[in-house]
């Protein structure tokens, strides 16, 4: 059922229930108005019958009245007409009996068939005015409304081909306010999901190029530092199977030894990077004061203000790995972009919300925030345990990356890829 229908279908069942409403007292105030006229008129012949007016000029009166009616009755009256004969001034509508001479007689009754006729018609002809106005205006209405959902229909049909993925026509402007906003509103929809293709575009490039980039560092560390080792260590066994001296025998295991545990270091390492097996050791907490002392090593001449306090938070192994994977691309983002002195790391979590907040002094983000691939990153994170993510550049300098996430219950990440 169309908007129009509905409409119409409600205005035509409260007119109607009006329109009974309003006949039903227009008529008993006709009946009224006609009663009250017919007592008027029966008391106009009472009291002319009183004055002792001639039969002959009452019946002129009263025959062009459209209240009474008079006709002559010769006879004996009936037993009603005779108790209304007996009283001098009977009731309200009781007709009025003259008597003439001996067994006729002038009776005058109220008639109010012609008055309500009458009445009855001018209504009619007001109501069948009233009707066809009324289906005027309903056709006004649907003519109006049909015009007006042009706008809407189009943009139906835009929003359409915008799922389709094809590029729609401009909407044209409407003269109603109402409607302008929704297609301002669907135009800025439609450039924000145009600038969302184009970052997923970039984004998809830069995964890309980041995957070709590891497969490349995978493919170096492999071919150079062990494949290389492992060649020496081919080297060494074949010395060791065929020499005859015991001094080259043993040279030679120490150097299998060390390199052994070179390749154990080197496969150590490549594990550690493609996936953080500390966290199936040990806690979040641990794991995070780990990662946090690695970089304090390595960066020495940057100062390091640490808060983490997990001990009340609950752990739950798809969601620490994206926690811990989103504090090392912002402690990584620190260390590579920002060149900054002092690092503050707050990371809290209790048995309701997690928050992580990583802010440096470094030389911030500028004018506009370059949504690189680690930002990309780390909002993707965010989203997938339901998290809310910002990026800012507080007053005092640098950059501030906080995560902030309201514990529940999580339904399973469906096949999420979690390293």
């Amino acid at each position: 059922m169309s908007g129009f229908t509905k409409i119409s279908t409600a205005i035509v069942a409260v007119f109607i229930g009006c329109f009974l409403v309003f006949t039903c007292l227009v008529y008993f105030h006709i009946q009224d108005n006609i009663e009250e006229e017919m007592t008027g008129a029966l008391n106009q012949v009472r009291e002319m019958v009183n004055l002792n007016i001639p039969v002959a000029d009452i019946e002129a009166i009263v025959e062009p009245s459209p209240h009474l009616s008079a006709h002559y009755f010769t006879g004996r009256l009936q037993a009603d007409y005779a108790s209304a004969y007996s009283k001098s001034e009977g009731t309200a509508l009781t007709p009025v009996i003259i008597p003439i001479q001996e067994n006729q007689y002038l009776i005058v009754t109220p008639f109010k068939a012609t008055e309500l006729t009458q009445n009855l018609t001018f209504f009619a002809l007001v109501a069948g005015l009233f009707f066809a106005t009324f289906v005027l205006l309903l056709f006004t209405l649907k003519v109006a409304v049909k015009q007006r959902l042009v706008p809407l229909n189009q943009l139906a049909d835009a929003l359409s081909e915008l799922r389709e993925g094809k590029e729609s026509q401009p909407l044209p402007h409407s003269d109603i306010t109402e409607m302008n906003r929704v297609l301002d509103q669907f135009k800025h929809l439609q450039n924000a999901l145009k600038s969302k293709e184009k970052q997923l575009i970039k984004i998809d490039k830069q995964l890309a190029l980041l995957q070709e980039q590891e497969r490349n560092y995978l493919a170096r560390e492999l071919h150079d530092n062990v494949g290389q080792l492992l060649t020496t260590i081919k080297a060494h066994a074949y010395i060791l199977v065929n020499a005859k001296e015991r001094s080259v025998v043993e040279l030679s295991a120490q150097k299998v030894q060390v390199m052994s545990h070179q390749i154990s270091d080197a496969i150590r390492k490549l594990t550690a990077h493609l996936h953080p097996l500390i966290l199936d050791k040990v806690p979040l907490q641990s794991s995070l004061e780990r990662l946090v002392y690695e970089q304090e090593v390595a960066q020495p001449d940057t100062q390091w203000d640490v808060s983490i306090n997990l001990k009340r938070y609950q752990e739950d192994n798809e969601r620490d790995i994206h926690l811990y994977r989103f504090a090392q691309e912002a402690i990584n983002n620190v260390i590579k972009h920002a060149k900054a002195t002092k690092v503050c790391i707050q990371i809290y979590g209790d048995t309701h919300r997690v928050s992580v907040m990583v802010k440096d002094n470094g030389r911030g983000l500028g004018n506009h925030i370059v949504e690189n691939i680690g930002m990309s990153s780390m909002r993707s994170r965010a989203r997938c345990i339901g998290a809310n993510c910002s990026v800012t550049s507080p007053d005092d300098g640098g950059v501030a990356v906080s995560l902030s996430l309201t514990l529940k219950k999580m339904p399973p990440l469906m096949g999420a890829n979690v390293a």
